[in-house]
C-alpha cells in the first residue's frame, strides 16, 4: 500500500456543516456528490444532478458572499476571489457541479534559487511568495504583490531570456521553451499573485540521468532499494504527467473558443474520456507497494499536475 498522505474521495451525502471552509461559501444546492478534499486549506467536491437554474442561482450567491475580484466567467464557469483572498472555482458540465475552494496563501520573503533552475530566469520585481517545490533543476514558486502589469513585464523579461520556442500566450498566462529545451510556465493567478514554474529538458529515453538531477539514482538493479525507480512506474508516472500537460493545454484553448470551430466539440469529449482513463490509472498505483522514493515521486507529479488543473480558466 502506498505510504505517505494522500487525498482521497467518499461519494455519497455530504454534510455541509462539516465542512472546514464551508462558512465562506453559500451552501450549494444539493448535497450528493463526491468529496475530494475536505481541510483549512482546501475545500474540492463535486455536486451530482444540478440544474442549469441551480448553476445560475449559485453563481449569484457566490457573487453576494464577495467573490467578484478577479473575475473569470463563461457559459460553464465561474472564478473569482474575495476581499480576504480566498479562491473560488465553479465548473458546470452535464449536471455536474465542481467547486474548488482555497484559503489564502500565506507569503513571506523568500530568496530567489540560485540553482540551475533558477539562473535560467530573470529575478522577479516581487521575491514575497512561496514555494511548492525547489530542486536544482526545476521548481515552482507564487509570487504575491505582483500586478497584472508586473506580470506582462517578467513574460517580456523571460523572453528576451530566450522563452520563446514553441510558446503559447494569453492574458494570464505563458508557456515556452528556451533553444535548449528548458520549459517555463508563468500564470497571472489574480488577486496580485504569479506563478513561476521551470522544468529541466526532458531526458530522451535510455539517456543517463544528470549528476544535477533531483530524481533518485536509478542505475542501481537492487530490487527494495529505497533510493531506486522502477522504470515502468517512472514511465507511467511521466505518461500520465505528459497528458496532464496537453489536457490543461486544451482546456485553455476550449475555455477561449467561440464555437466558430465544431471540431473543438468532438476533441472535448475525446480528451474527457482520455482525461477519466489516465486518472484511473494513476490512482491505482496508490495500491501498489511503493518504495520510499517512488513514494515521494507519485506524491510529487500528484502536486504538480494539481497545481497545472487549477490554472483551467483562470
Amino acid at each position: 500500500m502506498l505510504a505517505g498522505s494522500i487525498a482521497s474521495h467518499s461519494r455519497g451525502t455530504l454534510a455541509w456543516e462539516e465542512m472546514a471552509l464551508g462558512s465562506v461559501l453559500p451552501e450549494p444546492p444539493t448535497n450528493k456528490g463526491t468529496l475530494y478534499e475536505n481541510s483549512a486549506e482546501t475545500l474540492s467536491i463535486t455536486l451530482d444532478k444540478v440544474s442549469d437554474d441551480q448553476y445560475q442561482d449559485y453563481v449569484l450567491a457566490c457573487a453576494g458572499k464577495g467573490f467578484t475580484a478577479d473575475k473569470e466567467e463563461t457559459a460553464s464557469s465561474y472564478g473569482a476571489f474575495n476581499t480576504e483572498g480566498y479562491r473560488l472555482d465553479l465548473r458546470y458540465i452535464s449536471e455536474s457541479l465542481s467547486i474548488t475552494l482555497e484559503a489564502p496563501m500565506e507569503f513571506a520573503p523568500i530568496t530567489w534559487p540560485t540553482s540551475t533552475a533558477g539562473n535560467r530566469l530573470p529575478v522577479p520585481q516581487s521575491t514575497i511568495g512561496k514555494f511548492s517545490y525547489e530542486y536544482e533543476d526545476r521548481f515552482f514558486v507564487y509570487l504575491g504583490d505582483t500586478s497584472q502589469a508586473d506580470f506582462d513585464a517578467y513574460v517580456s523579461a523571460c523572453a528576451d531570456r530566450g522563452f520563446t520556442v514553441d510558446y503559447n500566450k494569453g492574458d494570464t498566462y505563458y508557456y515556452a521553451n528556451d533553444a535548449e529545451g528548458w520549459h517555463l510556465s508563468l500564470q497571472y493567478e489574480g488577486n496580485r499573485t504569479m506563478s513561476v514554474s521551470i522544468d529541466a529538458p526532458k531526458q530522451q529515453e535510455g539517456e543517463n540521468a544528470s549528476s544535477n538531477s533531483s530524481e533518485p539514482d536509478r542505475s542501481s538493479e537492487a530490487e527494495g532499494n529505497a533510493n531506486v525507480l522502477d522504470p515502468d512506474f517512472k514511465a507511467a508516472m511521466d505518461s500520465y504527467e505528459a497528458f496532464m500537460d496537453e489536457y490543461v493545454a486544451f482546456m485553455k484553448k476550449y475555455a477561449e473558443s467561440d464555437g466558430s470551430d465544431p471540431g473543438i466539440f468532438t476533441d472535448y469529449a475525446d480528451y474527457v474520456n482520455k482525461y477519466a482513463t489516465f486518472c484511473a490509472d494513476f490512482e491505482q498505483w496508490e495500491n501498489e507497494d511503493l518504495n520510499a522514493a517512488e513514494t515521494a515521486y507519485y506524491l510529487e507529479v500528484q502536486a504538480r499536475v494539481a497545481e497545472k488543473l487549477l490554472t483551467v480558466n483562470q
